[in-house]
């Protein structure tokens, strides 16, 4: 995979144990001759596009098993031998486990991450979403954590300011509403649960643009179990971030049968929990999984320097008269007009 823009000190394929090395080549059939490093993304795992001997290329990724990302990458590994072959991501040939790292081999797919202030990249994002999603339910792993329970304890941020206090810099309109978004919050897993599996990390640097103009999803590191609109409605940041019509998800099928309330009540959890966690110091390698770091969308591992004021403003201009009041935003600011009329309602 290609195009990845943010810099993260990575494990280099050079630095990988011998016997590592070996037991890939082996697999692969061929001596790898060349590599081209990936440095940007979150994980500070390895991540290359190994070039072989034969002259196929292909795309690896990998880690120790003591590191505290190991899970990530095992569930990663466990969803790429299962996915169905309809879902639009680089088919895992093979994972191996040896000599304390844990290595995967993708398919190699040329292309750059979409842009969703391009209406066709966005189009193109969001049907391979949906494809995903129509080609994964029921959920074809075995085991997969409810969503319930994977974002449960990170969605509490509001209800947390409420009982203990804010931020002393919470915006002022935010610290006016606490108790009703603490309260919109606590409704944030109305509607959630279901049966398909969710990527449950979406955002452009997680898609590949083929030349073909179609996307490919990477990285499933961080799926659940839930309902199909959730992995659609937790891209509205990302349209928001780029200037795109929110109405680019919300009118799609699977998020227009949606109630509204359910909606806002997961988008409103979404801005706490980027409301407190942009707070938190950076770890020392950086790491933005989902809900585990700086949320999906997100651009940093929790510094506030990841969460610039600028991306704090309401980006929407006129009346949203029954368009879900927090879908269209990522931060209590951007919620103040259309969350104003929701609550006195």
């Amino acid at each position: 995979m290609t195009d990845t823009a943010r810099g993260v000190d990575r494990a280099r394929w050079e630095q990988l144990p011998g016997p590592v090395r070996g037991a890939v080549e082996e697999r692969l059939g061929a001596r790898v001759v060349g590599v081209g490093a990936v440095t940007g993304g979150f994980s500070h795992g390895m991540a290359a596009r190994l070039e072989l001997g034969d002259g196929r290329a292909v795309f690896g990724k990998a880690i120790r098993t003591d590191d505290r990302l190991i899970e990530s990458y095992r569930t990663e590994a466990a969803t790429g031998l299962v996915l169905p072959p309809g879902v639009p991501a680089p088919r895992m040939l093979f994972s191996v486990s040896v000599a304390d790292w844990l290595v995967m081999v993708f398919e190699f797919v040329a292309g750059r991450h979409p842009r969703f202030d391009r209406p066709a990249e966005l189009i193109a994002a969001i049907e391979a979403v949906e494809c995903a999603l129509r080609v994964s339910t029921p959920a074809p792993v075995a085991g997969l954590v409810g969503i319930e329970d994977a974002l449960g304890p990170s969605f509490t941020a509001w209800r947390d300011f409420s009982a203990g206090g804010p931020p002393a810099d919470l915006d002022p309109w935010a610290r006016a509403h606490l108790d009703e978004l603490a309260a919109l919050e606590s409704q944030w897993s109305l509607g959630v649960a279901g049966d398909t599996l969710l990527h449950n990390d979406l955002r452009p640097d997680n898609m590949l643009l083929r030349a073909d103009g179609t996307v490919a999803l990477v990285d499933w590191a961080w799926t659940c179990r839930g309902a199909a609109w959730v992995d659609l409605a937790c891209l509205l940041p990302e349209l928001l971030d780029a200037g795109a019509d929110p109405d680019r998800v919300l009118t799609r099928p699977l998020v227009a049968a949606v109630d509204p309330r359910a909606i806002d009540a997961l988008c409103c959890a979404l801005c706490g929990f980027w409301e407190r966690n942009s707070r938190l110091p950076a770890p020392a390698h950086r790491n933005c999984g989902p809900f585990r770091s700086a949320g999906p969308g997100s651009r940093g591992s929790g510094s506030r320097a990841a969460f610039p004021g600028d991306r704090r403003q309401s980006v929407t201009s006129g009346g949203i008269s029954g368009k879900p009041s927090l879908a269209r935003s990522f931060s209590a600011i951007a919620v103040r007009r259309s969350a104003d009329s929701a609550l006195r309602s």
